[in-house]
């Protein structure tokens, strides 16, 4: 049996309102289309794609590190790994996905972001790495970023967006 798997980034504050109610739409989604969700297993964001995923009766994976383990993981996961570093986790998060969806975040979302748009192309990998959010468009006008490396990328403004995307052959 085969799996689609499905990374999810965004920020770890979030606690409730427009954006954590965004976070549960896109789980409910990414779970109605068959992915396995990947996330870090904390708050925030992560909880809300989490509670998304668990609502609609799909596979949630949070990945922790130890220097975390104080922290409490959210209660939507429906299984946990806790590693010793953030390499690590970093490296089982980005891992046979074929799917990366970044939400609004802070740094260590930036940072989760690069990582997988490096991965995408020194390693030459086949996924899609979605951001939803119109401050992301601000990427398309960064001096540091090839404008060749644009194309690796698909910036949506709204989670509406990034859905209707989706077409009848990438569901197959």
């Amino acid at each position: 049996m085969s799996y689609k798997f499905a990374t999810t980034f965004g920020a770890s504050r979030v606690k409730s309102g427009t954006l954590y109610n965004e976070g549960v739409e896109l789980g409910k989604f990414l779970a109605h289309k068959g992915y396995i969700v990947k996330c870090g297993g904390y708050g925030g964001m992560m909880e809300a794609v989490s509670r998304g995923v668990y609502e609609a009766g799909g596979r949630v994976i949070g990945i922790g590190i130890l220097p975390f383990e104080g922290r409490p993981e959210n209660p939507y996961l429906t299984e946990k790994i806790v590693v010793g570093d953030i390499f690590e986790r970093l490296r089982l998060l980005t891992a046979d996905s074929e799917l990366f969806v970044v939400q609004r975040g802070s740094i260590g979302t930036l940072n989760e972001l690069f990582m997988v748009w490096v991965l995408k192309y020194a390693l030459n990998r086949h996924a899609r790495i979605c951001l939803i959010g119109e401050e992301y468009n601000a990427l398309l006008e960064c001096p540091f970023i090839p404008p060749e490396r644009l194309g690796e990328i698909e910036i949506f403004d709204t989670l509406e967006d990034f859905k209707n995307s989706f077409t009848h052959q990438e569901l197959i």
